[in-house]
């Protein structure tokens, strides 16, 4: 079994050419993540209201379903062993499941259209590792995609503030106004994409040069506190905090239960605090918005639908925006059924795929990379890469505590599941070798 590039932390001859191969690699991996994090509609105007239950983009679906493709030949051809690594039982049981929901959607076509772009995803999230050449590499392309998406965001809210910044005049959600968002379509997505930056900061000062993470770092620290977004620069700190903790803690049960300890927390204070008194009763005491900024109405809203059909859903990411939902339940609710998503992560897939499902997926994304980080060996030349991934991966899962982070559109959830593809590879690889 051949070894995951990225397991190679060796550097290139000096005076060595870059040849075909490795300029095809380094397009083809930049490609994808820029176009992950700009799409097709960078900077859009948010005056217009939006469509409710289109039938797609379909210049989005052409797009990626092209990339797919084309990522999907080049691995087919250069060691395809390496993608059985992906296919764990987990991942295998939780889109079975993923399956399921669609056909059992109230709208079929809906669910089956967002889970095949699902699936598109996914797949380039794993392939997209075969990509670079070696640790280097990796750094090296990390820092260029980072830095132009900055360079983008900054110049947009210089250039073009009306489309970069949050205006009185969006037709959503006017009170944001003067919030930063870049090229993206929300000040959330925003700060997300700027905390895992800053994480690539770090990495890339390790790796390649301190100098250059740094200005990384700073540059994307610096917009996210100007995005206002309060979930990312709150989950941050201490995303930083629990990844030293834990890459310190020798024993993966301590480890893996203290990570798994604040998911708990926060969904006890945040949507436990509608029930449970004592919980509302310290938010209440703590916090100067016990309301999360108007959360609670959105998850006791959805709460109350995920009784009514606990185990499938209402199919895969075919909910929130229906008809049936923004026309037909609103109930004694001001905004609740027109919000975006349940923000909520949790939640939301268990109003989507149902509770199984919400177990499934928070099993592969949260509770499985803590159990690869520490079965993946410990050697210093990869120690900066596990670091990085291990970040990504506590911050998405606290995030997603009171944002939607699973199954995205963006470049956020592409680097999630590379994350968590990741640390998979670096444990099964070496044990394949």
């Amino acid at each position: 079994m051949a070894k995951l590039s990225l397991l190679q932390a060796e550097r290139p001859a000096i005076g060595t050419a870059i040849d075909a191969e490795t300029f095809i690699r380094s397009v083809l991996f930049a490609a994808i993540f820029l176009l992950l994090w700009f799409s097709f509609h960078p900077f859009r105007s948010l005056a217009e209201p939006p469509e409710i239950a289109d039938e797609g983009d379909r210049l989005n679906q052409i797009g990626f379903s092209a990339v797919f493709v084309v990522l999907a030949g080049w691995s087919l051809i250069h060691q395809p062993d390496r993608l059985r690594l992906l296919l764990r039982p987990t991942l295998i049981v939780t889109l079975l499941w993923c399956t399921l929901c669609v056909v059992t959607s109230w709208e079929p076509s809906l669910s089956a259209r967002r889970f095949a772009f699902t699936l598109v995803t996914v797949g380039i999230g794993g392939m997209v590792l075969l990509l670079p050449k070696n640790l280097r590499h990796f750094s090296d392309l990390m820092a260029a995609v980072a830095l132009i998406v900055l360079a983008a965001c900054y110049l947009g809210v210089f250039l073009a503030p009306e489309l970069a910044i949050h205006q009185p005049t969006d037709f959503m959600e006017p009170e944001l106004a003067g919030d930063w968002r870049g090229a993206f379509i929300h000040k959330n997505s925003a700060g997300a994409t700027m905390v895992l930056f800053v994480f690539i900061g770090l990495f890339v000062a390790r790796m390649r040069s301190v100098g250059l993470g740094a200005l990384i770092a700073a540059l994307a620290s610096t917009f996210l506190i100007f995005t206002q977004s309060k979930t990312a620069f709150a989950m941050l700190p201490l995303a930083l905090m629990l990844s030293a903790l834990i890459a310190r803690v020798r024993s993966p049960a301590i480890g893996i239960v203290l990570a798994l300890l604040v998911v708990v927390s926060f969904n006890v204070f945040s949507v436990g605090s509608i029930y449970f008194e004592p919980a509302r009763n310290l938010v209440d005491l703590i916090l100067p918005d016990p309301t999360f900024t108007g959360r609670t109405d959105v998850w006791r809203f959805a709460l109350d639908h995920v009784a009514q059909r606990p185990i499938t859903g209402y199919g895969f990411s075919a909910f929130w925006g229906s008809e049936q939902v923004v026309y037909g339940m609103g109930g004694g609710s001001l905004w609740a059924n027109t919000a975006g998503h349940a923000h909520n992560s949790y939640l939301n897939l268990a109003l989507t795929i149902g509770i199984p499902g919400a177990v499934l997926v928070s099993l592969w994304l949260v509770v499985l990379p803590l159990v690869d980080y520490y079965r993946s060996p410990r050697e210093h030349s990869t120690a900066p890469l596990k670091l990085l991934f291990l970040r990504v991966c506590l911050f998405a899962a606290y995030e997603a505590c009171f944002e939607n982070t699973f199954f995205g559109t963006d470049g956020f959830w592409l680097f999630l599941l590379t994350a968590t593809f990741g640390l998979r590879f670096l444990t099964v690889s070496r044990a394949t070798v």
